[in-house]
């Protein structure tokens, strides 16, 4: 009995139903029915977020939205159109492409076994970032053996493997965003507005489109350490940066083991700008922003709004121009921490942000001032800790309590500002809808303002 496992119907989407309910789903229907759905969800921030990429870029790649207009319109229509999605499945594979897991020649997302490449097969557990394996710590799942994958689990952590692959670690080669950052995505009140939020107006990309093609439908190999300067966007979004090609049992039914080793190598990652990454400038330059221990969200909200600076995500800045009202930007940040080849700490953050803060240079400033003054705080209380008589010990200890303590209350307090922004504007819409009721052109003239 042949293995195989079809992406497009088997069940392997991990999604939240409206009654808060998850379930696995295959492709076909979570693209077709996104607006029935709240959400994908998965115990792993990495895997969460890598299976959201994979369906935005699908996405991208079939309609290829221009402008603001377009996505306008896509969101006035509430779902997407299942005859294109079959269309565009339909020509994928006339052009070739196989969405079978376990195809013998091109099976879905993978390379093909190479002996001089692919030598000695490895445990299917190396994908798995959320177990201890090898040098990774264990943070996040605290599991101790190696387990059997379903087809499904295994396809959702090859995902994650490629998007959230170290850098220049141990000979292997990077993705295009060097350590993996964090990346930013959009919640919408469904999964249909979510994926139309990670979208990218066409128009906003300064990289060629598809040349060369999504991975999916490009037939080139995969060449270890092959050396990358320049790539297209939609190659680059899901850059192979590692070989992989899973073994499957007998019947399809498991995943026993994988060949897994070094793929392309992207050599300018400052050259890549990826939409749901925040950008740091310093006088060193331009950085995508990264998890660190020194730095917590709150104290890089600027950068998450500075539409203006161009260091806000570009969905972020994109946002701001679609016709969404006032509605507030809720964001889920996705990120794990490494240490060259070491995986510390995968973390998964949810905020509300006012519309009105975007690109705002007056919220700029106040922010960048608060910042400002928790950090000053932050030090002159550990400067009150100097005293010689206080033993070293005790001295590093007690710094590291009161700057937790110091972070969280001023992180704490920051949001709670924009929570009031929140609830103030609010309540001047309902004042507005009121007046309009007696004076409709108050509420025209108040929503053109």
């Amino acid at each position: 009995m042949k293995a195989s496992f079809d992406i497009l119907t088997q069940p392997w989407i991990p999604v939240v139903d409206k009654n808060g309910i998850t379930q696995e789903i295959g492709l076909l229907e979570a693209l077709e029915q996104a607006h029935a759905y709240q959400s994908v969800r998965d115990t792993s921030p990495m895997t969460e977020y890598s299976v959201y990429r994979f369906l935005i870029v699908f996405l991208m790649d079939m309609l290829r939205p221009e402008d603001d207009d377009a996505l306008d319109g896509l969101l006035a229509e509430g779902h997407f159109d299942p005859d294109v999605i079959r269309g565009y499945i339909t020509a994928c594979e006339q052009e070739g492409v196989r969405f079978d897991l376990f195809d013998p020649e091109r099976p879905f997302l993978q390379t093909t076994y190479r002996k001089d490449w692919d030598r000695e097969p490895k445990s299917v557990t190396v994908l798995d970032y959320s177990i201890p394996n090898g040098n990774n710590h264990i943070h996040f799942d605290h599991k101790r053996v190696s387990t059997v994958y379903t087809p499904g689990e295994a396809l959702r952590m090859l995902f994650a493997a490629q998007i959230f692959c170290t850098a220049a670690a141990q000979g292997y080669p990077s993705n295009v965003n060097g350590a993996p950052p964090w990346f930013t995505l959009i919640q919408g009140r469904n999964l249909f507005e979510t994926l139309v939020f990670g979208m990218l107006e066409t128009d906003r990309i300064e990289l060629p489109l598809d040349c060369p093609p999504v991975l999916w439908r490009n037939f080139n190999e995969v060449t270890p350490k092959q050396k990358v300067a320049r790539t297209s966007w939609l190659f680059g979004m899901y850059f192979p940066a590692r070989r992989i090609h899973l073994i499957p049992s007998e019947d399809g039914h498991s995943v026993l083991g994988v060949y897994f080793s070094q793929g392309m190598n992207y050599e300018v990652t400052d050259a890549w700008e990826d939409p749901h990454v925040t950008y740091r400038i310093t006088q060193k330059g331009r950085f995508n922003w990264k998890p660190s221990d020194d730095e917590t969200i709150w104290r890089n909200l600027t950068d998450l709004i500075d539409t203006k600076g161009k260091r806000a995500p570009q969905i972020v800045a994109q946002y701001e121009d679609l016709d969404t009202f006032d509605r507030p930007l809720s964001l889920t940040l996705y990120g794990v921490q490494t240490n060259q080849a070491n995986y510390i700490k995968a973390q998964r953050h949810d905020l509300q942000i006012p519309k009105q803060l975007l690109g705002n240079e007056t919220a700029l400033r106040f922010i960048t001032g608060y910042i400002a003054q928790a950090e000053r705080l932050g030090r002159a209380m550990y400067k009150s800790l100097t005293h010689e008589e206080i033993a070293e010990e005790s001295r590093l200890q007690a710094d590291n309590d009161i700057m937790h303590s110091v972070s969280g209350f001023c992180g704490s307090s920051l949001m709670q500002w924009c929570s009031l922004v929140l609830i103030t504007r609010a309540a001047s819409i309902l004042r507005s809808v009121h007046c309009a009721r007696k004076h409709p052109k108050v509420l025209i003239g108040y929503w053109s303002s």
